[in-house]
C-alpha cells in the first residue's frame, strides 16, 4: 500500500539481523571489473573515512593505518557488498577496528597542540584553532563518551544506529551523549573545520589490498592443509596403534582429534552456565538504612535507602527459570543461538513471553520487525519497515505494553523532507493485527515513545531538550493531540501514562513535575501532577516507570559532574509506593540506568558505570514494596552473569547474559511474593 507521503509497506517474511538502515537510493557507478569499482570507491570515500578515523583516534598516522586496514577488509568481500551500502559498510568496519584498539590498549595517547597535523594554508589560523579545540576536547572525554559523540554528531548517525555499531543500549548512548556534549560545551566554539582531506593514491591502496588478500589466502591454504593433515592423522591413529616391541600406543594425532569426535560443542552446553542460585533457605532481605543527614530523598516521605552494592544474587526463590537458550558470538561479534539466529534483546518482552526486535526479511532482505517465541523455539516476521522515497528507514526505538508493540522510524538522510514515523501492531494468540499505514508521519525527530493498550505516545522536536509530548489512538483513526512540552522521560502501563515535565529555574536549576495522564480515553488531556522534583543544573529526571503499585524515576547527572553523592541526587532511583507507605531510594554506583520497567510492586533495570574504562552491565530485580518482597521493606537482587541486560513484563522476566565467548538468553516467570515458611 502506498500513502500520500510516498511511504510503502513491504510484505511479511522471516526475520534476521538488520542491515542498519543504510540508504538504498545512493547510486554508485561501478565499472566492468572488480578492481575498477573498488578504486572508484576508494577515491570517493577516502576523505570521509580519514576524517572519521582521525576524530576517533586523534592521530593522523594511526588514522591512515585504520583506513588502510578498512580498505583491505572491504576489498576481501567487495563482490558481496550491496550497491549503495559501501560507505556504511566501510564505516562499520572502521569503527569496529577502532573499538578493538580501545579494548586492547591500556590508555589513549592524544597529540598536544604542537603535534596536531595542520595542512599548509594561506590564512586558516582561525579554523586551525577551532579544530585544535575540538580534538583537545574529544581527547578529554572518556572513551565511551568520545566514540558516541563522534558517531552521533560528527557523523550524524541516529542514536539507534550508534547503539548497533557500538554494541550498547540506546539508553546508554543517550546518557553518554548527554554527558559528552555537556563536557565539550565549555571547551568548543560554535563551529570547527574538519581535518583537511588527505590525498590518496587509489592504485597504491588497491595494490596493498591485493597483497593483503594474497597473504590472507596463503595463510588460509596453509592452515587448511594443516587441519586436513591433522584430521587424517587423527582418524588413522585415533585408537591405540600396536608398535613392535612397544605395544599399543595412542599417537599425538589421536589425542588431538579425539575431542572433536567425542564431545559436543562446549560453548553450547547449557548445564550450569546460567547460575540462578538456589540456596537451601530463602535469602534474607537486602539491607536498608535510614537516610543520612542531608541526604537527598526528593519528595518521598520517610523512605528507606538501599545501596546497589548490597544486592544479593538472584535465586530460584525469585524466578522460575525456563530452559536457557545457549549461544555464542559469531564472526561479526553478534550473539547468536546454535542455529545461527540472533539472540534477541529482552527489551521487547511481552506479557505472554514473546520477544520483539528489529530484524531482516530473509526473502527480500529488507529490514522488518521480528517476533520470537524462544519458549517454543520459533521466530517469524511481523511486518516490514517503511520504504520512503525509495529508501528504507532506520528503526530508532521500540516499546511494548501487554501484547501491543509500538516502534519509531527515521527516514534516510538523503530524503526530503526527512520525516519520522510511528508504527504499531498487536499479537493476539498468534494472530497479527497490523495498522499498515503509519500512525504518525512528522517532519520532526522522535525521541521517546510509549504505549498503553489504546494509545501511542511520543515526544518530538528539533533536539532532545526541545520536545512536545503527543498521543494518538492505536486504531489509526485518531488525530494526534499535544499533552505537554519539555518532557525528559516517559513511561506507560496498560491504562496510565507518566511524563517528566521540566520547568527551568534560575541559575540553571529546574523543577520536574511527574505528570500522570489516566483519562486519555475519556478525552482528559490535562493530566494530574503527582509530585515535583527539584534538582540542580547538572541533573535531570532521566527515566520513568509506572504500575498500579509504584511510580519510579531516576535523577542522574547530565553534565561534567558525574558524581552520585547525596548532595546532587545523581545516580539514584526513587520509588513512590502508591499502595502503602513504603517509599524507597536505591543508590546506584554508576548513575546510568537503561530500560527501567515496572510491574505491580516489581522493578527491573540495567545499570552501567559511564566513567569506567571497561564498563560492565549489571541488571537488577527490585521488590520495591512489602507486598512483593514478603518482608517489612524492599529487597534487591542482582541477575547472574558478567554483562547482562534484563526486562520485565507482567509476570514474565527475560535476561541476556554476556560471558564474552558464551551468550545465554533466559526466560522465566517471576515469583510474585517471596514466601516465607
Amino acid at each position: 500500500m502506498r500513502q500520500e507521503s510516498g511511504a510503502t509497506m513491504d510484505d511479511f517474511g522471516a526475520g534476521g539481523p538488520s542491515d542498519g538502515g543504510a540508504p538504498l537510493d545512493v547510486r554508485v557507478e561501478v565499472s566492468g571489473s572488480r578492481d575498477a569499482g573498488f578504486t572508484t570507491f576508494v577515491r570517493e570515500s577516502s576523505a570521509y573515512l580519514h576524517r572519521t578515523a582521525y576524530l576517533l583516534c586523534g592521530d593522523r598516522h594511526r588514522a591512515e593505518e585504520l583506513v588502510q586496514s578498512t580498505f583491505e577488509r572491504v576489498y576481501r568481500t567487495w563482490a558481496r557488498v550491496r550497491p549503495g551500502t559501501e560507505t556504511a559498510y566501510a564505516r562499520q568496519i572502521l569503527v569496529n577496528l577502532r573499538i578493538d584498539g580501545w579494548r586492547h590498549g591500556r590508555r589513549e595517547s592524544f597529540p598536544g597542540d604542537e603535534k596536531i597535523p595542520v595542512a599548509p594554508a594561506s590564512d586558516h589560523a582561525g579554523h586551525v584553532v577551532l579544530r585544535d579545540e575540538l580534538v583537545r576536547g574529544l581527547a578529554q572525554l572518556p572513551v565511551n563518551q568520545r566514540r558516541v559523540v563522534v558517531l552521533r554528531h560528527l557523523l550524524d548517525l541516529p542514536e539507534a544506529e550508534v547503539a548497533r555499531e557500538l554494541g550498547i543500549a540506546v539508553g546508554t548512548v543517550k546518557a553518554a551523549n548527554s554527558r559528552g556534549l555537556a563536557r565539550l560545551r565549555d571547551l568548543l566554539v560554535a563551529q570547527a573545520e574538519v581535518v583537511e582531506p588527505v590525498v590518496v593514491d587509489e592504485q597504491a591502496v588497491l595494490d596493498r589490498s591485493r597483497a593483503a588478500l594474497r597473504r590472507r589466502r596463503t595463510g588460509q591454504v596453509v592452515g587448511a592443509a594443516c587441519v586436513v593433515l591433522l584430521v587424517v592423522l587423527g582418524v588413522l591413529t585415533r585408537g591405540p596403534v600396536p608398535l613392535p616391541g612397544i605395544g599399543p600406543v595412542v599417537l599425538p594425532g589421536g589425542d588431538l582429534i579425539a575431542p572433536l569426535f567425542d564431545t559436543g560443542r562446549p560453548d553450547l552446553d547449557p548445564a550450569g552456565d546460567t547460575p540462578v542460585v538456589c540456596p537451601d533457605e530463602l535469602p534474607g532481605p537486602t539491607p536498608n538504612r535510614a537516610p543520612e543527614a542531608g541526604e537527598d530523598v526528593g519528595p518521598l516521605t520517610e523512605p528507606v535507602v538501599v545501596d546497589a552494592a548490597d544486592a544479593r544474587p538472584l535465586s530460584c526463590y525469585d524466578v522460575d527459570a525456563e530452559p536457557a537458550t545457549p549461544g555464542y558470538l559469531d564472526q561479526s561479534g553478534v550473539p547468536v543461538s546454535a542455529n545461527g539466529e540472533p539472540l534477541p534483546e529482552p527489551r521487547g518482552l511481552t506479557n505472554s513471553g514473546l520477544l520483539w526486535q528489529f530484524g531482516e526479511n530473509r526473502r527480500t532482505g529488507s529490514p522488518s520487525i521480528v517476533q520470537n517465541s524462544w519458549a517454543l523455539g520459533t521466530s517469524s516476521s511481523g511486518t516490514s519497515l517503511t520504504s520512503y522515497q525509495g529508501a528504507t528507514v532506520t528503526p530508532t526505538d521500540l516499546t511494548v505494553t501487554g501484547d501491543r508493540v509500538v516502534w519509531s522510524e527515521y527516514a534516510a538522510e538523503n530524503t526530503s523532507p526527512r520525516v519520522s514515523f510511528v508504527r504499531t501492531l498487536i499479537d493476539s494468540r498468534g494472530s497479527l493485527t497490523t495498522v499498515v499505514d503509519p500512525l504518525v508521519t512528522t517532519d520532526e525527530r522522535l525521541w521517546l515513545i510509549a504505549t498503553t493498550e489504546e494509545h501511542a505516545l511520543w515526544t518530538a522536536g528539533p533536539t532532545a531538550d526541545e520536545t512536545h509530548l503527543y498521543a494518538t489512538t492505536l486504531d489509526g483513526d485518531g488525530t494526534p493531540v499535544e499533552l505537554a512540552a519539555g518532557v525528559t522521560a516517559l513511561a506507560a502501563d496498560d491504562d496510565e501514562v507518566v511524563a517528566a515535565v521540566l520547568t527551568p529555574g534560575a541559575g540553571g536549576s529546574g523543577t520536574t513535575t511527574i505528570q500522570l495522564f489516566d483519562g486519555l480515553s475519556g478525552g482528559d488531556l490535562t493530566g494530574t501532577a503527582l509530585l515535583e522534583v527539584e534538582h540542580g543544573p547538572a541533573t535531570e529526571v532521566a527515566d520513568l516507570a509506572v504500575s498500579d503499585d509504584v511510580v519510579a524515576w531516576t535523577v542522574l547527572a547530565t553534565g561534567a559532574d558525574t558524581g552520585s553523592g547525596p548532595e546532587s541526587g545523581a545516580g539514584a532511583l526513587y520509588v513512590l509506593d502508591r499502595a502503602g507507605d513504603g517509599d524507597s531510594v536505591v543508590r546506584l554506583p554508576g548513575g546510568v540506568v537503561d530500560d527501567l520497567r515496572a510491574s505491580d510492586g516489581l522493578l527491573s533495570w540495567t545499570s552501567r558505570d559511564p566513567v569506567s574504562e571497561n564498563p560492565a552491565d549489571i541488571s537488577y530485580l527490585y521488590r520495591a514494596t512489602a507486598s512483593s518482597s514478603g518482608y517489612d521493606g524492599p529487597d534487591l537482587a542482582r541477575f547472574p552473569g558478567g554483562s547482562v541486560t534484563a526486562s520485565l513484563a507482567g509476570d514474565r522476566i527475560a535476561w541476556l547474559e554476556d560471558a564474552v565467548t558464551r551468550q545465554w538468553l533466559v526466560e522465566g516467570v517471576v515469583v510474585p511474593v517471596l514466601e516465607r515458611e
